[in-house]
């Protein structure tokens, strides 16, 4: 019986002194793996002195933080800053992140750091449909995903409110445009100047100048060209900040009520004014939808994976829809 009891003992110690030395030895695999670092996923935008950038920096943060995402963000001085962003995309790139995601400031800039990146190994994508699958495919830096909105549809809901509000008249437009070289701005420009010519012919755009994104140079084009053009009726402007620019150049002038101001962005500045009756509405782009998007799709996104192309709605926000507050879409309105 002690015999037995002592061959049980042996034996029970063996088990522990065993089972000991496995802690010993997992444990620290254990916390090695947990102290691993995470793959980074890499976002690169434009200025957040526009609200419009801080609105898709808020989709990617938040989104990033509830998927527990190693996200990082980073910044230029301006919207115009195509040599800054440039750099600043080849030193992110150069850190290797699984995923480099860019809106950028031109096509050119976007196409060069998505080469660099493709070499390094990182996947690609375009946000704020800034460069199309086809244009990236043909540089030889497929995309992974490109999320935005459709620029063209922009300008062309922008013709289309303009032409039902002006209907019955034969009104005299400013359009105030984009940076050069920026395919966002191009394209709403385009969208709403070929919309308007087959919708609204009767409509004369008296003068489309480049005010670069810029509130102040906005201010100024359009009180100069108030002045040439006494009997101006409606300003598209290519962003929000262009918009505002130009409405208080009208209120200046004491023709606020007269000239009627259509932007682009849905920023809050512009929302406000709107239901203020300032600026006529405001077509919106939905940025932090954009920004949670993107970050929903780099979680999936593979190498070598099809392109995958998504657009986002771009509701037109007048002091009517904002008012009744029904439509699911400013859920996402920031």
């Amino acid at each position: 019986m002690r015999k037995r009891r002592r061959c049980f003992m042996v034996r029970f110690y063996q088990c522990m002194a065993f089972l000991l030395l496995a802690i010993l030895f997992v444990m620290p695999q254990a916390r090695a793996l947990d102290e691993a670092p995470q793959e980074e996923y890499a976002f690169i935008l434009m200025s957040r002195a526009n609200p419009y950038w801080q609105a898709m920096i808020d989709g990617i943060e938040d989104t990033a933080r509830d998927n527990g995402m190693n996200a990082s963000v980073h910044l230029v001085e301006s919207d115009r800053a195509a040599e800054e962003q440039l750099n600043l995309c080849l030193a992110v790139a150069g850190k290797k992140p699984k995923l480099l995601a860019m809106s950028s400031v031109n096509s050119s800039v976007g196409i060069e750091c998505f080469k660099r990146a493709k070499e390094l190994g990182v996947i690609v994508a375009d946000m704020d449909s800034q460069i199309t699958p086809e244009q990236a495919a043909a540089a030889g830096v497929p995309l992974a995903f490109t999320v935005g909105s459709d620029n063209l549809v922009i300008g062309q809901s922008a013709a289309i409110f303009l032409t039902q509000h002006a209907k019955g008249t034969t009104p005299e437009i400013l359009v105030l445009e984009g940076a050069a070289g920026s395919p966002a701005g191009e394209k709403r420009v385009r969208g709403f100047k070929e919309q308007l010519a087959k919708d609204f012919p009767e409509a004369k755009i008296i003068s489309s100048v480049s005010a670069e994104w810029d509130r102040l140079k906005a201010m100024q084009i359009a009180g100069d060209t108030l002045r040439a053009h006494p009997n101006l009726d409606y300003i598209y402007a290519a962003n929000d900040l262009m918009a505002l620019g130009a409405l208080e150049a009208m209120k200046s002038t004491g023709k606020a009520g007269q000239v009627k101001v259509i932007g682009v962005d849905g920023i809050k500045d512009a929302r406000d004014s709107v239901m203020q009756d300032g600026l006529l509405a405001t077509v919106a782009q939905l940025p932090y939808l954009v920004g949670k998007r993107a970050v929903e799709l780099a979680i999936k996104a593979q190498p070598d994976q099809p392109a995958h192309s998504e657009v986002t709605a771009t509701p037109v926000l007048t002091k009517e829809m904002l008012t009744r507050g029904t439509d699911p879409l400013l859920d996402y309105v920031r």
